[in-house]
């Protein structure tokens, strides 16, 4: 078994992080948009083949790597099968203080955009922006039900 500490992917591939998601992200309304464990879609760049620019933090299109659920009484380009895995090629590197982390190689064609200046915004149960307001409900007698 080899111990990678450094690789160098060739022409037009890509290493990024392999990042996933340590919460159920949550949007402003409280709504669970990606659950803990999700590969986020923006990585940060490791390395890259002689062909691409070297960019920093990078957002991915997964489709090309998408499994879908697979229904013998639908069309994909009608129904739109769900998604159910991402087949990507990992690789497993050590870093510098020998700990192991987790990549994957991607092709330049596959990052829709360079993040260049960004702040991530996590939203969780114990922010004021992820608790939804009460519905207050006015019934045809005047009454209010909280």
């Amino acid at each position: 078994m080899l111990k990678l500490r450094e690789i160098k992917p060739l022409f037009s591939q890509v290493l990024v992080t392999e990042n996933l998601y340590g919460w159920d992200d949550k949007n402003a309304a409280g709504v669970i948009t990606n659950t803990k464990g999700d590969i986020k879609p923006y990585q940060t760049v490791i390395a890259v083949g002689d062909d691409v620019k070297h960019v920093d933090v990078v957002y991915i299109n997964f489709y090309r790597y998408a499994v879908f659920k697979e229904d013998p009484n639908s069309v994909k380009a009608m129904a739109g099968n769900p998604i159910v895995d991402l087949r990507l090629d990992e690789v497993e590197l050590t870093d510098k203080d020998g700990e192991p982390f987790k990549g994957f190689i991607i092709d330049q064609r596959d990052i829709k955009y360079v993040l260049v200046d960004y702040d991530e915004v996590v939203y969780n149960e114990h922010d004021e922006l992820s608790k939804v307001p009460p519905v207050n409900l006015i019934l045809p007698n005047k009454r209010i039900r909280l």
